[in-house]
């Protein structure tokens, strides 16, 4: 990341204004035709930061939030913890599963290599937690984050109807058994 004046981090209290522009900003590039517009035009940052900041200041001691930042602003964050039963089930697997709960990278500073270096940074600290293995669910409509998954070993599940602020959307989950498998995969140069 250096070539790029990125610097991978730990969240910090005063991120979440930062990672609520980082969210909107790549809802409203990844998710127009898979939400409506009225949903993504009314997303509002400074209730989104009000939520970031309750989440940054309740992070339980297996939760990760890494943030990439350039110039002095989060371009990125990733979010993961120990997994909700229903992502456990999705995978269908039992015992302890780490999850993604949130992977965004600012559109214009994609492909650069940024989300592969929050996934390792989260990963590798769930991995210190003791998680094993690890899931996630996108839309699955997100096709730029569908090839990502799809690139780095995920293996995609069955879609599940869900509702994404308040608009039904399916969602697919992606697992992967070994993290320190995908942790290898994320390291290696892109290909």
């Amino acid at each position: 990341m250096a070539e790029h004046n990125v610097l991978i981090r730990p969240v910090e209290p005063g991120d979440a204004l930062g990672l609520a522009r980082v969210q909107i900003d790549t809802w409203r590039d990844a998710y127009v035709g898979v939400l409506p517009d009225d949903t993504l035009l009314d997303l509002d940052e400074m209730r989104a930061a009000v939520r970031w900041t309750r989440v940054v200041g309740n992070l339980r001691s297996a939760e990760a939030l890494a943030v990439a930042e350039a110039h002095g602003r989060a371009i990125g964050f990733c979010h993961g913890g120990p997994g909700r039963r229903a992502v456990a089930e999705a995978v269908d697997r039992e015992g302890p599963v780490a999850e993604v709960y949130a992977l965004y990278v600012d559109p214009s500073f994609q492909g650069l290599g940024i989300g592969r270096a929050l996934l390792a940074d989260v990963t590798r600290r769930l991995i210190a937690h003791g998680f094993e293995s690890l899931a996630l669910l996108t839309l699955a409509e997100n096709r730029h984050g569908r090839r990502f998954y799809d690139h780095i070993g995920g293996a995609a599940g069955e879609p599940i109807p869900s509702v994404v602020v308040g608009s039904p959307a399916d969602q697919v989950p992606y697992f992967w058994p070994d993290m320190e498998r995908l942790v290898q995969r994320l390291d290696a140069p892109a290909a």
